[in-house]
């Protein structure tokens, strides 16, 4: 599997993590606010999802400059003629 390939996967991942973070909070709302969840939410909510917004942004322009790089090896490659044996 190439780097790029990887680097988008765990893009995905991290904004799987940050929809579900988002769905969580949304329903926490309909629900006791006392409750240990949404205290924990209420304390620590914004920094979750600084660090899924942080990861998000680092893995998408980390797969993107893979990409990138993959590509523009794979052009010079294609470019580059054949080595002859004589």
């Amino acid at each position: 599997m190439r780097l790029s390939q990887s680097l988008f996967m765990l893009t995905a991942v991290a904004t799987t993590a940050f929809v579900i973070t988002i769905l969580a909070m949304v329903a926490m709302l309909l629900g006791d606010p006392d409750a240990p969840v949404n205290v924990w939410f209420n304390n620590h909510g914004a920094t979750v999802m600084t660090v899924e917004v942080i990861a998000i942004a680092v893995f998408g322009f980390s797969a993107m400059i893979a990409d990138s790089r993959e590509m523009h090896q794979k052009q010079q490659k294609e470019k580059s003629p054949p080595k002859s044996s004589a």
